[in-house]
């Protein structure tokens, strides 16, 4: 770990240095208190100091004051080290902001314990610093998540009414005027010409079978029965021959030769993550081909999707903050996974997703949110 010695004796400093540096510490060494002030505002500054008191430029104290003026969720922990040793200038230091006192002349094994306790306080701090930067990063992303689920939800209910409008609304009108002349050719005919009314009945059947294709398309997309009657094996076969007929992507399926048992909240977590990484290919990727392989060894799934395309863009890997990839973390999260997003050895992108899953007759159960 850095440390900095502000210590205006040449001596004493490097004394004070050799023993640091033998037991495994980086010296940063400062001559006065404002060459020590200069170096504590830099961005790799060490957050573990021993401070001598009385300097030239600017001593101890005035150093202590402004550091602790500073705001940051990771402060400097640092030790006086003075002559002052009188039971007033121990309380002094530590009211203007020391974290611990030692008089010299100093004992080094009493020194070194005492930097052992801050270095203890420092990597804490760290630690906690780092999971407070992740949990800003999360609540960001979820931000983000929760702004793009209300504009796909709004651009869903737009699609279906626009479904429902041009394609049920049509055809049922069609239906409504053929029973309606049906009704009034019967009613209104002394004798009525059944073969005239029997046309129209056929007429009307392929209008009824194409509004039962759409009903179970458009039902297969909102909820993928392929997936809750025939498992995620079969449902992720008829996925990737759906994409392919669309787009003329070449898959090639690397899949168990029977089906996983999985809990449906599980098995759906990982078919949507399918169909997002299968839509960015598509979208974004310029591939050809796209290979998909699922694999489970004990409780250990993996499933690595990669293409042939044009790969990420070095700038969206780190974090993987797009929409779709934000996705697709956010559905691994929730069940305790880890993601990878890279590029392929041939230059396409891959998606690497790692998952446990539970045992016979356990329920796979998401991870709470912080």
């Amino acid at each position: 770990m850095k440390i900095l010695i502000a210590e205006d004796d040449a001596a004493s400093r490097a004394v004070l240095a050799g023993v640091l540096r033998k037991n495994g510490y980086a010296v940063t060494e400062a001559r006065h208190g404002g060459e020590a002030w200069q170096m504590l505002q830099q961005p790799d500054a060490p957050h573990l100091v021993i401070l001598d008191w009385m300097m030239p430029d600017m001593d101890g104290a005035e150093v202590m004051r402004r550091v602790r003026s500073q705001p940051t969720d990771r402060p400097s922990y640092i030790i006086m080290l003075t002559a002052k040793g009188a039971k007033a200038d121990l309380i002094a230091g530590l009211g203007i902001g020391a974290n611990d006192y030692v008089a010299k002349p100093f004992d080094p094994e009493e020194l070194l314990a005492r930097l052992a306790v801050g270095q203890r306080l420092v990597e804490m701090q760290d630690a906690l610093a780092s999971n407070n930067e992740q949990l800003r990063q999360t609540q960001a992303d979820l931000h983000i998540l929760a702004a793009r689920l209300q504009t796909v939800r709004e651009q869903e209910r737009a699609s279906l009414a626009r479904e429902l409008h041009d394609c049920f609304g049509q055809h049922l009108t069609s239906l409504q005027i053929d029973l309606m002349w049906m009704d009034r050719h019967l009613q209104s005919a002394k004798s009525p010409d059944l073969a005239v009314v029997c046309d129209r009945i056929v007429a009307m059947v392929p209008q009824i079978e194409r509004l039962t294709e759409q009903t179970q398309a458009m039902c297969t997309t909102l909820r993928p029965s392929v997936l809750f009657e025939l498992g995620l094996v079969a449902a992720i076969e008829w996925q990737t021959e759906e994409m392919a007929k669309r787009s003329e992507l070449i898959c090639k399926l690397s899949l168990p030769t029977e089906d996983i048992d999985l809990d449906e909240a599980f098995a759906l977590a990982l078919f949507r993550i399918v169909q997002e990484a299968l839509t960015n290919v598509v979208r974004h990727a310029r591939a050809t081909q796209v290979n998909l392989r699922l694999h489970v060894a004990g409780h250990t799934l993996e499933l690595d999707i990669e293409d042939n395309g044009q790969g990420y863009a070095p700038q969206s890997v780190p974090g993987a903050r797009a929409l779709g990839l934000l996705g697709i973390r956010e559905r691994v999260d929730v069940f305790g996974g880890t993601v990878e997003f890279g590029n392929a050895p041939g230059h396409g992108a891959a998606v690497r997703v790692r998952m446990r899953v539970p045992a016979n007759g356990q329920q796979a159960q998401p991870v709470a949110s912080l």
